[in-house]
C-alpha cells in the first residue's frame, strides 16, 4: 500500500474492506502505542477509499508512516519507485535499546526491535491469508487466472498466519477455519476449479476475520476482476 507502483505489481490488489479488516486485527494485538497509532491513521485514511476507485494518496502516505513505525525503512529507490515486494529491514541497532515508554506501559516484556519484528510478521501474515482466502472464496475470480500457485505456496500462507499468533492462536475466532482450510489445501492439487469445501471454508475464514460477503455474493457473475495472486507476499 505504500505506492501505486508497488500495488501495480500485484495480480490481485487488496480491497478496501480487506485492508480495514487487517488493520482492525493488527490494532487489537499490537503491544506498541506508536505503531498502533500509525495503524489507526492508516485505517482512517482507508475509510474514504471505495471499491473500484484508485487508492487515495493519503492511504499511501499513511502506509509509509506505518511501515516506518514498525522498524521498516524507505526503499533506497524511494517509495514512489518501489516496484517489487521486499521485506523491510529492521534496524538491528535497536536490538539492545531499552523498550520505549509505550511498550513499558503496555507491559510488553521484549525489546522494541522484537516487538516491531512480530508486528511486521503479523501484518504480512494477515494480509497474505486475506488475499488468498478472498481468491478461493470466489471461484469465478480464481478461474480467471492463467496459472495457479503450488499447494506448498498456499499452505505456507496459512501456516504463517497460524504461527504468527503463537500461544494466543486459540483465542482467535479464525483459528478453527484457518486450520480446516490448511488441511483442505494440503490435500488439493491447485487448478482452475476450487473444490466447494475449500471455497466454503475460505469464506468462513474471511467472516471470522470480519470481512463481509461482497454485494451480490461471492458467486456474483461480475465477481472480483482479478484472479489469485501467485507472488510470495
Amino acid at each position: 500500500m505504500t505506492s501505486a507502483r508497488r500495488l501495480s505489481t500485484l495480480e490481485r490488489q487488496p480491497a478496501p474492506l480487506e485492508l480495514l479488516s487487517a488493520l482492525d486485527l493488527y490494532i487489537a494485538i499490537d503491544p506498541l502505542e506508536n505503531s498502533r497509532e500509525r495503524a489507526r491513521e492508516l485505517r482512517e485514511a482507508a475509510l474514504v477509499w471505495r471499491e473500484g476507485e484508485k487508492v487515495p494518496q493519503a492511504v499511501h502516505e499513511a502506509a509509509r508512516r506505518f511501515i516506518l513505525s514498525i522498524g521498516g525503512r524507505e526503499p533506497a529507490c524511494g517509495w514512489e519507485n518501489d516496484d517489487g515486494y521486499q521485506v523491510r529491514a529492521i534496524d538491528r541497532d535497536r536490538d539492545e535499546a531499552e523498550p520505549p515508554p509505550e511498550a513499558e506501559a503496555a507491559g510488553a516484556p521484549r525489546s522494541y526491535s522484537e516487538a516491531s519484528k512480530q508486528a511486521a510478521q503479523l501484518a504480512q501474515a494477515v494480509a497474505g491469508v486475506v488475499n488468498l482466502a478472498g481468491a478461493l472464496a470466489s471461484p469465478r475470480a480464481w478461474a480467471k487466472a492463467t496459472s495457479w500457485p503450488s499447494r506448498e505456496h498456499l499452505v505456507e500462507h496459512v501456516d504463517q498466519l497460524l504461527s504468527a499468533f503463537g500461544a494466543e492462536l486459540d483465542q482467535q475466532r479464525f483459528a478453527a477455519p484457518a486450520r480446516r482450510l490448511r488441511a483442505l489445501l494440503s490435500a488439493w492439487d491447485p487448478g482452475p476449479e476450487v473444490p466447494a469445501d475449500v471455497s466454503e471454508t475460505a469464506r468462513a475464514l474471511l467472516a471470522a476475520l470480519g470481512i463481509e460477503e461482497p454485494p451480490g455474493g461471492w458467486d456474483a457473475p461480475e465477481g472480483p476482476p482479478e484472479g489469485p495472486s501467485n507472488d510470495n507476499g
